[in-house]
């Protein structure tokens, strides 16, 4: 019997063994070798040699042409867990139902079964064959154990923790397919490294639960096996729930309340292949197995396995092998986050890392944190914890904290500030040796070294190109900042530092991909994980710059700079939730648990001076063009002097339109618009301080930029009024008056729960009232209500002391919160990028219509017929920032 395979690399193993042992000839071939094409030729050519063809296809182009290529005049069966392949089969129903069974249930037995059924019921050959067997769902795996146990009592009875020394336990959750197929290296190194200093729980399971397979889904696992019993969670699998609307994953994991981990695995590159690849993983293993678990709050995605070849049987097939110096970074990382749960709040330290904007006068961007009030932050957060026991001193307020820093200079080097006066004037937390940091510094990768020292020197840093070391006083690394108590206060060092020297231009730039930061960047990390001992570290504000260091990707290499200066450290990040690019950049390169803050308050930027005045007057001339042609005509002359001083007429590009003998009465419609589009514009109100909520004027103002968008509230005061005009077309005093009614509705709601919402309606509108219908204003006021109650439920504050505690921080979407999405709210959570079951929204569609409609227009318009085709240049910021509009075009 002769077969011809084309599977999951992972499935080759066993098919080589069963074949083996029954002595079939095997021709195996995995759907990643036929991205080669003399793989692919030749596997091609074993079509005309097999007996039966086994196929277990994917989405990948590659299949297109061997779907092409198929002889179907041999039997193919073609399965896998989306019967929509099954089509592929010429074999009946019921026998491609029945190998997909056997493939399911997994492990030898099944295998060699299923050859042995495809030989009898296919070919006709003299087999003897089982049915499927169903194999162990869930349950909890041990290498030192002789058999897999179904009930955690019966493994911890097994285990026997209790006579174990160690206090703490890990779960780790894996796929039961690595266990059917034997590739358990991963796990078992995990569990090896993990029992030197805790009591492992290694539980697997299928995954999706299967209520007719009898298998659970995770969150019942979960549940069963961890609930109560570990203090940290690894998840190996690549996603939970796999993003639908079911929140039982987040549920449970809420409840199960530790962090959860999640190593990552490159499922095909070898080794060599992933330290030589930048981005680090391919883009299909981003989506799976970063951005879509990220849904359920898992946090620091580094890798610790590879793919490597193996052969056995005459057949060469995919396992998958350690990094072991990345299973040790997770193990030792985990042990951080585990230490400090257990540290009492009183002996915990922390650190506190301001930003700044290098090269762009430091001294007045100290605590830049993206419409962050981060300096009363850190003061309030400081507060709170020493209500809550931390040994901590805080400052009086933020005006406190910054005059300290800059009397103190504890800051770095800049035009106006040396390094002697930060010296003198009390900003050095700590002065580096030199023999120390060399210690130190001579256990980084050699390629790592070699790049710091041809930019910077050797250490502790040394003239280059004339440019002084930075940072180093009498031969030793200044390392800056301010303490309070068993906190610590500093200011993120320079990413690209030219010391007193830097002036904008001999600095290296922030974002270079290549330049690593300087020493004394390394050695202020070095310095608060090794000597001031911090437990955790807390950037405040978006954004720093340590997520941007040199690196790859995602699935960072020990050469990786951000790898290297966090450490081992528990990280948190206070990041504003208006921006998921950046803050998943940090997720994945610097390991840093999100905790979101709400974005400031947006308000109406309104009309003021000369544009208000431009609006007077095209209001009148639009009153008086053909009651009063004198005024009309005086207004036309206003009007073009206030087009030019207010620069609008470079806007509607006045001369072209003059030039193409357009009307003043199309000029003034032109104007309108920009006026409008000025008057819709929203501009933030102050600055968010972290764990504040906005109440009263801030909290109307808050709801009513939400749901203008889409202009949402605007519809409805419009039924109201029954003002017969289109919103697009009003003019900007109508808006104006729509606005204020919309937000005394809003207010009206916010301190009257008792009154009907028609009547609240009727006290705000009075005679403009035209339209009494019910529904659209109950609609209103209940979106209010929800919007609200959202707001209220904000506890950044809380959030971060749970992190603090290392308890799990719920996860939750992020964008621009003006764009209509109160589910941006409550913040505190440790926000993902995007939820591609949600894009485009509906309101992006409308978008994306119009624009598509423009361009095709505009086009028509200068070569008198419809694009060909048309080119886009797409960037991630569409879908995370506008939900994806120009997707939608």
């Amino acid at each position: 019997m002769k077969i011809t395979s084309i599977t999951w690399g992972s499935d080759i193993s066993l098919l080589a063994e069963a074949s083996a042992e029954l002595g079939m000839e095997l021709r195996a071939w995995s759907a990643r070798d036929l991205e080669d094409e003399e793989k692919r030729r030749r596997c091609i050519e074993s079509f005309e040699h097999a007996d039966v063809i086994i196929l277990r296809p994917t989405n990948d182009a590659v299949w297109d042409d061997i779907i092409g290529k198929l002889d179907h005049n041999v039997p193919v069966i073609s399965f896998g867990y989306d019967p929509s392949f099954w089509q592929l089969s010429n074999v009946p129903l019921k026998i491609t139902a029945t190998v997909n069974a056997y493939y399911v249930y997994g492990g030898l037995a099944n295998v060699k079964n299923m050859l042995k059924y495809i030989g009898n019921e296919v070919l006709g050959l003299d087999y003897e064959y089982a049915p499927p067997e169903e194999m162990m769902w869930q349950g909890v795996h041990h290498p030192r154990a002789d058999r897999a146990f179904d009930k955690i009592e019966e493994y911890l009875q097994w285990y026997r923790p209790g006579e174990s020394k160690h206090t703490n336990t890990v779960g780790i959750l894996f796929n039961r397919r690595y266990r059917e197929n034997g590739d358990l290296e991963i796990a078992n190194s995990l569990i090896s490294e993990l029992e030197n200093d805790y009591n492992v729980i290694p539980v697997f399971c299928h995954g999706i639960g299967d209520a007719e397979l009898g298998s659970r889904p995770d969150r019942e696992v979960i549940e069963e096996f961890f609930m109560g019993r570990i203090d940290a969670l690894i998840n190996l699998q690549s996603v939970f729930n796999l993003g639908d609307d079911d929140a039982g994953s987040v549920d449970v994991l809420q409840r199960l309340d530790v962090p959860v981990f999640h190593p990552l695995m490159s499922y095909h590159a070898t080794e060599e292949e992933w330290e030589a690849d930048v981005l680090g993983l391919s883009s299909t293993e981003i989506g799976w197995s970063v951005a879509m678990p990220e849904f359920e709050g898992v946090i620091e995605p580094i890798i610790i396995g590879v793919a490597t070849s193996e052969e056995e049987h005459g057949t060469e097939f995919e396992r998958h092998t350690i990094i072991e110096d990345r299973v040790r970074k997770v193990v030792n990382r985990i042990s951080k986050w585990i230490t400090l749960k257990e540290k009492p709040e009183e002996k915990r330290k922390i650190a506190f890392i301001l930003h700044n904007s290098p090269c762009a006068s430091l001294e007045a961007t100290i605590g830049a944190g993206a419409h962050l009030d981060t300096l009363e932050s850190v003061s309030r957060i400081l507060s709170c914890m020493k209500e809550r026991g931390y040994s901590v001193d805080p400052p009086e307020s933020g005006k406190d904290l910054i005059e300290t820093i800059m009397e103190r200079k504890a800051i770095a080097e800049f035009r106006w500030t040396t390094i002697d006066e930060i010296v003198d004037n009390g900003g050095v937390l700590a002065m580096v040796e030199k023999e120390e940091y060399e210690q130190w510094f001579g256990t980084l990768k050699s390629d790592v070294r070699t790049r710091m020292c041809e930019v910077w020197g050797s250490p502790p840093g040394e003239a280059m190109d004339g440019v002084p070391a930075a940072m180093v006083y009498d031969g030793k690394i200044a390392v800056t900042g301010v303490t309070y108590g068993n906190a610590v206060v500093c200011i993120q060092p320079k990413r690209g530092c030219a010391g007193s020297r830097c002036d904008g231009e001999v600095c290296k730039i922030l974002h270079d991909p290549e330049i690593p930061p300087p020493h004394q960047y390394m050695a202020t990390y070095r310095y608060l994980e090794d000597d001031f001992g911090a437990d955790v570290i807390v950037h405040v504000g978006t954004h720093g710059n340590l997520e941007f260091l040199p690196g790859k990707s995602v699935a960072l290499s020990d050469s990786c700079c951000p790898d290297i200066a966090i450490g081992n450290i528990p990280h948190l990040y206070i990041y504003n939730s208006d921006n998921p690019p950046e803050g998943t950049i940090a997720k994945r390169r610097s390991y840093a648990t999100l905790i979101d803050h709400a974005q400031t308050v947006m308000t109406e930027s309104g009309l003021y001076g000369e544009l208000k005045e431009l609006e007077d007057q095209i209001a009148e001339y639009n009153k008086t063009k053909e009651t009063d042609k004198a005024r009309a005509h005086a207004a036309e002359h206003v009007i073009e002097g206030l087009l030019v001083s207010t620069k609008l007429s470079e806007e509607i590009q006045l001369e072209k339109l003059v030039e193409a003998g357009v009307t003043f009465d199309g000029i003034v419609d032109a104007a309108h618009e920009a006026i409008t589009r000025i008057y819709n514009s929203q501009i933030p109100d102050g600055m968010h301080i972290f764990g504040e909520i906005p109440k009263g004027d801030r909290k109307v103002e808050l709801i009513n930029s939400i749901l203008r968008y889409d202009s949402e509230i605007r519809k409805v005061v419009f039924g109201l009024m029954e003002l017969d005009v289109e919103i697009s077309d009003a003019p900007v005093e109508v808006l104006s008056e729509v606005d204020a009614l919309g937000k005394e509705l809003i207010r009206g709601f916010l301190e009257d729960e008792e009154s009907s919402a028609l009547e609240i309606a009727g006290n705000v509108l009075g005679n403009l009232l035209k339209n009494a219908g019910e529904s659209a204003i109950s609609q209103l006021r209940d979106r209010i209500y929800d919007i609200s109650s959202r707001i209220d439920a904000s506890d950044e504050i809380g959030a971060l002391l749970h992190g603090f505690d290392v308890g799990y921080i719920e996860p939750g979407p992020s964008g621009l919160i003006t764009r209509g999405k109160p589910e941006i709210l409550p913040t505190g959570r440790n926000f993902y990028s995007l939820d591609p079951f949600k894009i485009p929204t509906k309101a992006a569609w409308r978008i994306g219509e119009r624009l598509a409609d423009g361009v095709i227009r505009k086009y028509e318009e200068e070569h008198g017929r419809i694009p060909e085709n048309v080119a886009m240049y797409w960037m991630a910021s569409d879908i995370m920032w506008a939900d994806g509009e120009q997707l939608s075009q």
